[in-house]
């Protein structure tokens, strides 16, 4: 059963040049869980996300965060409030070393991000031994965890990870999901993910919702992904 939301977004929809991108969404992220945001390429799923983050405009629907609406909150706001978002591409700062681009977290967020460093460096020891590396030379997969650390270091009650494994290697993804599994045991952060390598999301998954064309067409427990729903929607 679930239990209370920290994130929901009801009858969602937005708009690229008068093309309706998203229809009618409804998500709702338990407390304390990892919801994974299922379907194949260009069904809106990384769309949803940055309709959370403010990125794209509504043009219909609600966002709701932790009781409140995020509606008039630019993108800054949001994460201050406590979400902390990774895009597709990392998004790091190539030319700061790895330290400096932690530093860009714990500049904004002090000392609640200071405290939690040597978690990160726990769960992420390539980023204690490459600290002085500039971001732009680590491999794909050290950038992603040099990404997810520095949102880490917000202190996020919600972290949004878009693609998490993509083009990265099994190592480093093995990592990722440990992490992500240390998160859930020890922290009550809520973690909503676009993930396209179905074992990983299944093993990391409380919750599934799967898109097609713009809208949610399934949703539930990740005990209930079926062959029948992975051949239907989401085997290219």
């Amino acid at each position: 059963m679930m239990t209370e939301p920290q994130l929901t977004l009801e009858g969602v929809q937005v708009s690229y040049d008068e093309s309706l991108i998203l229809r009618g969404v409804d998500i709702s992220a338990p407390k304390n869980s990892v919801v994974s945001l299922l379907g194949r390429n260009g069904v809106g799923k990384t769309t949803a996300l940055k309709s959370i983050m403010g990125i794209v405009p509504l043009t219909a629907g609600e966002i709701t965060f932790e009781g409140n609406s995020l509606t008039g909150k630019n993108t800054e706001k949001r994460s201050r409030s406590g979400i902390g978002y990774v895009p597709q591409g990392r998004d790091i700062f190539p030319n700061l070393s790895v330290w400096e681009n932690l530093k860009v977290s714990i500049s904004v967020h002090g000392q609640a991000a200071r405290d939690r460093l040597d978690e990160v460096y726990e769960l992420f020891p390539v980023l204690a031994e490459m600290k002085e590396r500039k971001g732009g030379v680590l491999s794909g997969g050290q950038q992603q965890q040099l990404a997810i650390g520095r949102a880490l270091l917000t202190n996020p009650s919600l972290l949004i990870l878009d693609e998490p494994t993509e083009g990265i290697q099994p190592s480093i993804i093995d990592q990722i999901e440990d992490a992500i599994l240390h998160l859930k045991k020890t922290s009550e952060m809520t973690i909503l993910l676009v993930e396209q390598y179905l074992d990983f999301a299944k093993s990391v998954s409380d919750h599934f919702y799967i898109m097609e064309r713009g809208s949610v067409v399934e949703r539930g427990e990740i005990a209930l992904l079926s062959d029948e729903l992975v051949a239907q929607y989401l085997s290219v």
